[in-house]
């Protein structure tokens, strides 16, 4: 019998999900080209969670969700977390929201899919360009359906946020997007692992149109992108 660890691939010819080294600035005009802005609101959304201060000085916002309730509860870290984010107590997830100074049209957003605060170039950019970054703890659950809940229909968060996913980010990533393609913009995936049953859904969401970062990507504009292109890759 396989064990669990031998369920995660990370596929070193799917250049569809293999992204190596790729810039920021590509990165986010990636996500922007993705969705459409929807006209900005007419104001900001407002958080609540307990307050302090991340990267540049953007303002954090920390939470923890019930895990069985789905209840989300301000929550205050402790000051040795400085910007990362520690184990959350039993029976709870931890959530966080970083805000930009100022939100972009149609409240764009990104999603940290796993190792908070590692390497946080990327979202740093994204912040400055006007996204919020938002994370919980991992993995993947009806937790995280409520946590999208949360940010989207209380707060006015797009419906359609970006991901960024490391390693097992990818698989987080991979695994909410494909099970919710509606609710998702582009993925960027940056040398991720993948579950076998997850790879042909990301064909599909590829096919449909959302941007995947890394060699095979999608692009409304050209005919010649084929699937069948892709699944002798696999």
């Amino acid at each position: 019998m396989k064990n669990a660890s031998s369920q995660i691939t990370r596929p070193v010819k799917l250049l569809a999900v293999a992204a190596a080294a790729f810039s920021v600035c590509g990165f986010v005009g990636t996500i922007h080209a993705a969705d459409p802005a929807a006209p900005a609101p007419s104001s900001p959304p407002a958080f609540h969670g307990g307050k302090s201060t991340w990267h540049d000085d953007f303002v954090r916002y920390d939470f923890l969700m019930d895990k069985e309730t789905f209840e989300i509860t301000p929550f205050n870290r402790p000051d040795d977390e400085r910007f990362g984010v520690g184990t959350p107590p039993a029976g709870k997830l931890r959530c966080i929201v970083v805000a930009p100074n100022k939100p972009a049209p149609g409240n764009p957003w990104s999603w940290q899919a796993c190792y908070w605060d590692h390497r946080p170039q990327a979202e740093v950019e994204l912040l400055r360009r006007g996204f919020h970054i938002a994370f919980i703890t991992p993995d993947p659950d009806k937790q995280w359906d409520a946590w999208y809940a949360y940010l989207t229909e209380k707060h006015g968060l797009s419906k359609k946020p970006s991901f960024a996913g490391m390693s097992k980010g990818g698989v987080n990533a991979y695994q909410w997007a494909t099970a919710n393609p509606d609710k998702v913009s582009a993925i960027y995936a940056d040398n991720p692992a993948i579950r076998p049953e997850d790879i042909p859904k990301l064909l599909d969401l590829i096919e449909q149109g959302h941007d995947v970062v890394g060699g095979f990507r999608s692009n409304r504009n050209d005919p010649n992108w084929r699937r069948a292109d892709a699944e002798p890759l696999l």
